[in-house]
């Protein structure tokens, strides 16, 4: 049995002893260690075992391998908002909670949506999914903790804007890091698997940045 396997029976074990939702948190220590990637190969897992598990929200990057991963997942369709001129999307709650899987796919957790939400936070959005009996498994970095929030301008000298707060991973059934060598890290950023050309100077002199 390989890991995703392994992981994918962990979790199911979990939400066979469950009433509302469960809650499972991939969490990277930087952008790039491959959290998105770890959720799709769990999905790919969930379903060959028969589990109704849908991607509620991925957001690509633009990286290649990411986009292919997500194959033959059923993808719940983002909805639409017209906000101050430009078309924005969200993730499509009402339509995820209509859909009813076992479980939803969700990444980028400390996003703000757009003020015409139910929620102005997507970590909220999740605590109504799995209030309403659906599980979730999804992703964040950790510079995005709340209680971290000083601690990472200090280092990196970037004020981070977007935050969970600390209650959030304690209503987590299971929390996985997610981590990568330094070395590697820095090889997959340079190649272009992280950020685009124009954005890594920027990210060697702050969130990459070798203390």
């Amino acid at each position: 049995m390989n890991p995703a396997t392994n992981r994918a029976q962990d979790f199911l074990d979990l939400l066979e002893r469950a009433k509302r939702g469960r809650l499972k948190i991939y969490l990277g220590f930087a952008a790039g260690v491959g959290k998105t990637v770890r959720m799709l190969k769990e999905a790919h897992a969930l379903k060959q075992r028969g589990v109704d598990v849908v991607l509620a929200y991925i957001e690509p990057h633009g990286r290649a391998e990411t986009a292919e991963l997500i194959g033959d997942l059923e993808v719940i369709p983002r909805k639409q908002f017209e906000y101050r001129g430009i078309t924005v999307e969200e993730m499509d709650l009402d339509r995820l909670l209509a859909r009813r899987p076992a479980i939803a796919i969700v990444d980028e957790v400390a996003h703000t949506n757009v003020p015409l939400c139910r929620h102005r936070k997507r970590y909220q959005d999740i605590l109504e999914i799995i209030q309403a009996g659906i599980s979730v498994i999804c992703a964040f970095n950790i510079q995005h903790l709340e209680s971290l929030n000083d601690l990472i301008e200090r280092v990196t000298g970037v004020v981070v804007r977007e935050t969970i707060p600390d209650t959030f991973v304690k209503e987590a059934d299971q929390v996985v890091t997610v981590d990568l060598s330094v070395e590697d890290l820095l090889e997959r950023l340079k190649t272009g698997k992280i950020y685009t050309a124009d954005k890594i100077p920027w990210a060697l002199e702050h969130f990459f940045k070798i203390a």
